[in-house]
């Protein structure tokens, strides 16, 4: 008796960090509008420069302050919120870290971070 198994492997696509291969204004407001919708509030302002040389950044929450500059509501205990770059099947994304949300971006171009510099 003569008894064959097949084994189906499926691969599934795995997102790199990456980086800008190049930006302009369109770019950088979408990058800006997308996290507004992951963290709310006016458009955040970013280098002209963003996400060319790193995949991350870290933008910090706004805090709003009396007249004598002290936090309306205590303490800020708002971390930070870390945005990653990243590349899936050819398709730039940004994501949100703290909340999983991944954007698809469609103006912006992008490369896997390895391939541009390789010794990081």
């Amino acid at each position: 008796m003569l008894l064959i198994v097949s084994a189906c492997q499926q691969v599934q696509a795995v997102a790199e960090p990456a980086v800008l291969t190049q930006t302009s204004p369109e770019v950088k407001l979408e990058l800006q509008q997308q996290i507004q919708k992951a963290i709310g509030g006016p458009l955040v302002k970013l280098a002209d420069n963003v996400y060319l040389f790193e995949s991350e950044i870290w933008i910090e929450s706004v805090v709003l302050k009396d007249d004598k500059g002290r936090p309306l509501h205590g303490r800020h205990l708002d971390l930070a919120n870390l945005f990653v770059l990243q590349i899936e099947q050819g398709r730039c994304q940004l994501k949100h870290n703290k909340s999983g949300q991944v954007f698809a971006l469609t103006k912006a171009k992008c490369m896997a971070e390895k391939q541009r510099f390789p010794e990081k």
